[in-house]
């Protein structure tokens, strides 16, 4: 939409009802707006008496509200009690209308839900209309002042798709596949994926390669040449590419969520696109540090990101616009906070001053200057000389993410310096929030932060984290908020607050499916909606056959169905097996061999 809305009042020849027009189209009849806007009503209340009462109904276009007007005074007189919300486009026409017409006895009476320009943000914008209309809730009537989905085509595409998106969507409706590489952070970002994938309802699987992992390591042991080691490798990549496509021949999920690093082969990702699968890579790696991304970007339909600015630069550059900026988050069920001491953990695990994790270079040379602290350090790769030395727990073995929450819980500080290979020592520039950040929080554990480009507006200084610009602030701030504990748990508890409000898995799988819904509206409700139409049409061509259709009978509330899905039910059955159930479990068997075989 066009940065400048231009209104201009007209003339009507019904003096006491004029029109306007913005950006030259006219949103009212400039012959009678009173008579146009009763048959408009009356088209609506046809609608009503034809396909049922809704709970609701959501009007786009507030215009001069002659049309609002009239369609409740039919709903008045005809006894009918439904509430009435407006959506209007841009707050420049919503402050004009108030001021050159009479609407303020309908604004007191309805729910308006401004929009205030959407333009390119719609999906910034997405959820928090949603949840303003409550599109999920109840049955709704969406309808539209016709004028207006010619002067907001954006915003009127967005609320269509919004409002049809919670007409045929549910979780339990869509399957996803997360899948995972073999080592690294975003594996465990991936199973944090994964549960709040789970925990909102959808059909979720996970395809965790760690299992390889050993493999992958053992390659150096067969040569010491390194171009063998690394073609040992690609082999091993390729290998793992094959079975996730197997897998998915299997039973074909609607969405693929690569995490960093896993296999992610060109031709696998065509073969998806082939299959009618929709592609997402999260790519939750600094991307300054790893460049495979510009192989990958191109071949999937979403590509998100942990950076934006520069990167996004770069990605415009070599002709990408599928990327999108996805922070990480906490997992509340799990990284929560301790109210049970449990007094053995926190003499292991709790300290003055700790860190958790790997021994990057500008790390070790920060914790040199803290080893007159009661300083703790965990995690592994830190290979240095005393008296660095003596804080490093356990040997330096890796921790597992239920130590961590143990560590964030029982610290009174927890230092948290995102690495860097280049710094001595703090990253002046840095841009993106690691997953310590969140994690910390949700734990109810007090942090000390290096400053971060991306912290602002997210996270208040002094209110929900500290934050350290150098070596002696870090040091001035451990000693200060070691002696003032009350203000020390006061923001820890603030900061608990805010990021399990704002900032969890559950909020990015909402972000991430509100970018994948609208961005491929048409393909998933052609797709949902067949799925639904196929079961009515199985469950009629089975009538004749008692035992199949009462099986089937058994999902006739589901928007999906696959064979799958039937399996599972007969399996976890008791008793014999009828002659159908038998019959589809022998064709499930032949049918994973086939595939078996079509994937080699």
């Amino acid at each position: 939409m066009n940065n400048n809305i231009n209104f201009e009042i007209i003339k009507t020849k019904t003096p006491s009802a004029p029109s306007f027009k913005i950006n030259g189209i006219t949103v009212h009849s400039v012959y009678d707006p009173v008579s146009e806007a009763q048959k408009w009503a009356a088209q609506v209340m046809d609608g009503i008496n034809s396909e049922g009462m809704p709970d609701k109904i959501i009007i786009f276009g507030m215009g001069a509200g002659y049309h609002i007007k009239a369609l409740a005074d039919f709903l008045k007189k005809d006894n009918k009690e439904i509430k009435i919300e407006v959506v209007e486009p841009a707050q420049e026409s919503i402050e004009f209308i108030k001021s050159n017409f009479d609407v303020s006895e309908l604004l007191y009476n309805i729910n308006i839900i401004v929009l205030d320009r959407i333009g390119e943000n719609q999906y910034l914008y997405a959820p928090a209309i949603s949840q303003k209309l409550e599109l999920d809730k109840g049955s709704i009537l969406l309808c539209e002042l016709p004028s207006y989905k010619k002067i907001f085509p954006e915003e009127h595409s967005l609320i269509h798709k919004l409002h049809g998106i919670n007409q045929f969507f549910t979780p339990s409706s869509f399957k996803v596949l997360v899948v995972q590489p073999m080592y690294g952070g975003s594996s465990t970002i991936g199973n944090y994926l994964y549960s709040a994938l789970l925990n909102l309802g959808y059909d979720a699987k996970i395809l965790d390669f760690s299992k390889f992992y050993d493999a992958y390591k053992y390659m150096g042991e067969f040569t010491c040449n390194e171009d063998h080691v690394n073609s040992l490798k690609q082999s091993l990549f390729n290998l793992m590419s094959e079975a996730l496509l197997s897998s998915v021949f299997n039973e074909p999920p609607d969405l693929v969520i690569f995490m960093a690093q896993s296999p992610a082969s060109e031709r696998t990702l065509l073969k998806l696109k082939g299959m009618g699968i929709k592609t997402a890579y999260w790519f939750v790696e600094d991307f300054r540090t790893l460049t495979y991304w510009n192989t990958i970007v191109k071949n999937v339909d979403y590509f998100f990101t942990i950076q934006k600015d520069d990167f996004f630069a770069e990605l415009k550059n070599i002709g990408a616009d599928n990327y999108h900026y996805l922070p990480l988050a906490c997992l509340p069920d799990f990284h929560k906070k301790i109210n049970e001491i449990n007094e053995e953990d926190r003499t292991k695990y709790g300290s003055d001053v700790s860190f958790a994790g790997a021994g990057y270079y500008n790390r070790k040379n920060v914790f040199a200057q803290l080893v007159d602290f009661n300083f703790k350090i965990w995690g592994g790769d830190w290979y240095v000389g005393l008296p660095l030395s003596l804080l490093i727990q356990d040997g330096g073995k890796r921790f597992t993410e239920e130590e961590a929450v143990k560590i964030y819980n029982y610290s009174k500080i927890n230092i948290n310096l995102h690495s860097s290979m280049w710094h001595w020592d703090i990253n002046p520039n840095g841009d993106f929030l690691n997953p310590r950040v969140y994690e910390i929080l949700a734990c109810g554990g007090f942090q000390l932060v290096d400053r971060r480009k991306y912290m602002e507006g997210v996270f208040e200084d002094g209110k929900d984290l500290v934050v350290f610009d150098t070596v002696d602030d870090l040091r001035k701030k451990i000693k200060y908020y070691l002696a003032n504990e009350e203000e020390r748990l006061a923001i820890s508890t603030h900061g608990r607050e805010t990021v399990v409000k704002n900032h969890t898995y559950e909020r990015r799988v909402r972000e991430i499916m509100n970018i994948i819904l609208l961005g491929s509206y048409e393909q998933i409700k052609y797709k949902l909606e067949t799925r639904k139409e196929n079961i009515s049409k199985i469950l009629k061509e089975t009538e004749g056959n008692k035992e199949l259709h009462d099986l089937i009978m058994q999902f006739s509330d589901k928007k999906s169905l696959s064979v799958r899905d039937i399996v599972e039910r007969i399996k976890s059955g008791k008793g014999r097996l009828s002659k159908s159930e038998a019959m589809i479990l022998m064709l499930w068997a032949i049918k994973s061999k086939l595939v078996k075989i079509e994937g080699l």
